[in-house]
């Protein structure tokens, strides 16, 4: 597995065997099964991915947690970082979507008048390592730490201890963080808890897993870059989605008046979702219809969450002085209306906070913010559940750009369910529409009946 397993290669001996007991030697290395990427691949094909036996992941470092993964969520990035690494990582990528963008570079972004010019020694791009366990975010149980479990210091200063119920965004710049393996690791500040299973609104693993980057990246393009408040008007587009329909949501939550776009099958979806006015972006100007609606004025804010490419025309929805925010990638500026009209762009890549330790924490408190909003009843979940071994087809689908809410993986430990979290399904569902399948479309999705008790 080369790189994969060289961080073991220091323990030999000390390996061993998950065999779905939960738990390994402490200080030792867990060699488990997961989903690999081996090299950099240049268009996204899941025949990239390897499903092996041999993943091995080390103990926790300091600072470090080892989490056993029990529900994973599939996420549009997880087909995007296979095609990091190349020559200059990220930058790679976004030359080939963008134009020439990145280190000591003078060129137009996209053929636009932009330019994005770093000298700067402080924060170069990341590197991303090959081979790499893949999943971008998961949910599961605190297995092991990197402290002495008895150290009170420690555990007071990381929240944590072994056995902990957590949710987690991975560092994807890690061999052994991603999460669509029976076992990860992840930074002990950057790791929320999940409310405990006796409370009175439950939180399975499988809602949880969707929080750190779906649910997270909503929350905080809303209320950290937009800063929207009651009364105020916003476009969603792209609002099916995992991201979309928890944003349409959580801004209806807020107190305001949602417009959103979606494919033609979705409109009466993300209607059911809240938004005062949806449009169908197959059959709409969705520029002209956002006027319509706004008399002429334009909202206050615009959350791109289709395509970046779109981010300029979508702008045009815009009051004067209103803001944008824009989550799938950059979004190339060809225009001085933007100066001109004073409008504000801010952009989300939770991904990022993971580079300073200053930022990481805030991770945590995203996480489990959204579970609290999620236990209010602030929004609801529309999943689909796969068995970790159809991740292949699960990231094809993800790949299309074309999903209805979010589809997680599950059934990593076969003869470990967690049922003593499921048995109270009914409750832990309140605002949960759960299916189990094979990773096809959900087009009509029924409330499943709870797990029957062990």
């Amino acid at each position: 597995m080369g790189a994969v397993n060289s961080q073991a290669q220091e323990g030999q001996g000390m390996e061993e065997k998950d065999n779905n007991n939960g738990t390994a030697p402490e200080g030792h290395t867990i060699r488990c099964e997961g989903w690999t990427i081996e090299k950099p691949i240049r268009s996204w094909s899941a025949s990239a991915m390897v499903y092996v036996d041999n993943v091995m992941v080390p103990p926790p470092g300091p600072g470090q947690v080892r989490v056993k993964i029990y529900a994973a969520s599939v996420n549009p990035v997880d087909v995007k970082r296979p095609r990091f690494g190349r020559n200059n990582g990220f930058f790679s990528w976004c030359n080939e979507n963008f134009g020439k963008v990145g280190k000591n570079s003078n060129s137009n972004i996209g053929g636009g008048v932009s330019e994005i010019v770093s000298t700067s020694t402080r924060h170069e791009p990341p590197e991303f390592p090959f081979p790499y366990v893949m999943g971008t975010e998961g949910a599961g149980v605190v297995e092991s730490v990197g402290w002495d479990n008895d150290d009170m210091e420690q555990r007071e200063r990381y929240g944590l201890q072994v056995g902990d119920r957590v949710a987690f965004l991975a560092d994807i710049t890690m061999t052994n963080g991603g999460t669509f393996c029976q076992y990860a690791l992840a930074m002990a500040d950057a790791v929320g808890r999940i409310p405990s299973p006796t409370t009175d609104d439950v939180i399975g693993f499988v809602e949880a897993a969707v929080m750190p980057c779906a649910v997270g990246t909503a929350y905080v393009a809303l209320f950290d870059k937009l800063r929207v408040s009651s009364g105020r008007s916003i476009f969603i587009s792209g609002a099916s989605g995992g991201i979309g329909s928890a944003a349409v949501q959580l801004a209806k939550y807020a107190g305001m008046y949602v417009l959103a776009s979606c494919s033609t099958v979705n409109v009466a979806y993300v209607k059911s979702l809240g938004a005062d006015y949806v449009f169908d972006y197959t059959a709409s100007d969705v520029v002209g219809e956002c006027l319509a609606h706004t008399r002429g004025f334009g909202v206050d804010y615009v959350l791109e969450v289709a395509d970046a490419a779109l981010a300029v025309h979508h702008a045009d929805a815009l009051r004067f002085g209103g803001s944008i925010c824009v989550l799938p990638e950059h979004m190339p500026i060809s225009s001085e209306v933007f100066f001109r009209r004073q409008l504000s762009i801010g952009y989300v890549c939770l991904a990022g906070l993971h580079a300073d330790p200053l930022t990481r924490g805030n991770l945590r408190h995203v996480v489990e913010t959204c579970m609290k909003l999620y236990q209010l009843g602030a929004f609801q979940l529309q999943l689909e559940t796969v068995p970790v071994e159809r991740a292949d087809t699960a990231l094809d689908i993800i790949s299309t750009g074309h999903t209805r809410g979010k589809i997680v993986l599950t059934i990593f430990h076969p003869d470990d369910m967690p049922y003593g979290d499921d048995m109270m399904g009914t409750r832990r569902r309140k605002h949960a529409k759960v299916q189990s399948g094979q990773a096809a479309p959900a087009v009509s999705i029924q409330t499943a009946a709870p797990p029957p008790a062990q």
